[in-house]
């Protein structure tokens, strides 16, 4: 699947108004159901474009022995964006934000912030996701979350073992991790198998 294929057919899904709902539309007329699948609609929205983006930033490393697979299945209802699969056979999962450049990206408390906005319910999602993955690979895997608009503090840090970094800062953090350390055959061993145990997933 393509990346952000699943949040962008759930913002159609929820942006799409009843009958009655476009009788008031046509006359000026919201509701507060209305009111609430637009500002769901456009949450998916941002969601797809931010993991849009995303794929575009990590086209480069296909060209350098990584694996990237997009909108992967994790139990009945739950994704991860993006499941990448380095040349040295390392795995990491990558959840994408795509946040308001009005408010840093910060740790208060040590929580996850973005201005006054609490987040971390976005780190136990990363750390849970990367559990599953884990299993069904038999493998360790790291989870991250890079953050498009918005400024991140220091640069990116972590948080109880995620690592949040903005999106400019992704390729250099991946290709560190690396380190030149190759193992090819391990790296297309475990692609193929996250294809067989991780569905595409969708709504």
């Amino acid at each position: 699947m393509n990346a952000g294929a699943s949040a962008a057919a759930r913002a159609r899904q929820v942006g799409r108004l009843r009958w009655w709902q476009h009788i008031a539309a046509a006359v000026g007329v919201t509701t507060p159901g209305m009111a609430k699948a637009r500002r769901q609609a456009g949450n998916w929205s941002a969601g797809a474009e931010g993991e849009r983006r995303t794929a575009q930033l990590l086209a480069p490393l296909l060209r350098e022995g990584w694996y990237v697979l997009y909108d992967l299945a994790v139990g009945k209802r739950a994704n991860v964006d993006a499941l990448l699969v380095g040349p040295d056979g390392q795995v990491f999962t990558l959840d994408t934000k795509l946040w308001s450049r009005k408010w840093r990206v910060r740790l208060v408390g040590g929580r996850l912030a973005h201005g006054d906005h609490d987040r971390d319910r976005q780190v136990d999602t990363a750390l849970w996701e990367t559990g599953e993955v884990s299993k069904a690979l038999g493998v360790p895997v790291t989870p991250l979350i890079v953050v498009h608009n918005a400024p991140v503090d220091g640069g990116g840090f972590h948080v109880r073992g995620v690592a949040v970094f903005p999106a400019n800062r992704m390729l250099e953090l991946l290709r560190h991790n690396v380190g030149g350390r190759l193992n090819p055959r391990e790296a297309r061993r475990l692609a193929q198998l996250a294809e067989a145990r991780l569905p595409s997933y969708v709504q």
